[in-house]
């Protein structure tokens, strides 16, 4: 089977497995994290692409939010294995879907190869900027949890992470959590690049946020 015909496969495996996403794990998801992933490997050559778009392609069929990832995880080798994928670029793609993602940090100081940071990148753009808030939205929603709460403290958001840790979830605690983060957690120059853009976008957003929340009307 050649190169593009793959390709054509893992798309139909992604889409199979995305089809009724409700989380912002969607199909249009992934297609975003693909063209940028493409973007910046055109641009922070030299980079195996095959790899790249495989893995940006099949990158959240073993998220542990939206499936079991153990069987999830053999499932998807078998599905290398049965369209012809060598083992070397299969190890390769695999490494990079198990070890990219942000978890809570986790993985940060896990070693990617050039591809696997062009991934993890385009992954990370997708979720800060406009989508990112967006999709930050969606998933708390998903999984009913609030916006904010007026129980929350504002002041702990910041504060520290003892005291980010006690406060409720909910979508605005998330940025703090993880979104504002990402920034300075990019590799590549290109990402780097975009992701202070969006940064700014999401401060200036939750500015904004917070003035309407706790509404103060001129007197």
């Amino acid at each position: 089977m050649n190169p593009e015909t793959q390709m054509t496969r893992a798309y139909e495996y992604m889409c199979a497995f995305h089809e009724h996403d409700t989380t912002g794990h969607d199909i249009p998801h992934v297609l975003r994290v693909v063209e940028l992933a493409t973007h910046i490997a055109t641009l922070e050559q030299p980079a195996d692409h095959f790899v790249i778009k495989m893995a940006a392609l099949l990158h959240d069929t073993v998220d542990t939010k939206l499936t079991n990832a153990t069987t999830a995880v053999s499932k998807l080798q078998a599905f290398l294995s049965e369209i012809g994928v060598s083992s070397q670029n299969a190890t390769h793609i695999c490494f990079i879907i198990n070890h990219m993602s942000f978890k809570n940090g986790q993985n940060n100081d896990i070693t990617l190869s050039k591809e696997g940071q062009i991934v993890r990148d385009a992954d990370r753009l997708d979720a800060i900027g406009a989508i990112g808030i967006a999709r930050t939205f969606q998933f708390a929603g998903h999984f009913n949890e609030a916006m904010w709460s007026d129980d929350a403290s504002l002041e702990a958001l910041t504060k520290n992470e003892v005291a980010l840790e006690q406060l409720p979830p909910s979508a605005i605690k998330h940025f703090y959590e993880k979104l504002f983060t990402l920034k300075s957690l990019m590799h590549t120059d290109t990402a780097k690049s975009i992701a202070h853009e969006r940064h700014q976008f999401m401060q200036l957003y939750i500015q904004q946020f917070f003035a309407e929340w706790h509404f103060q009307p001129d007197t």
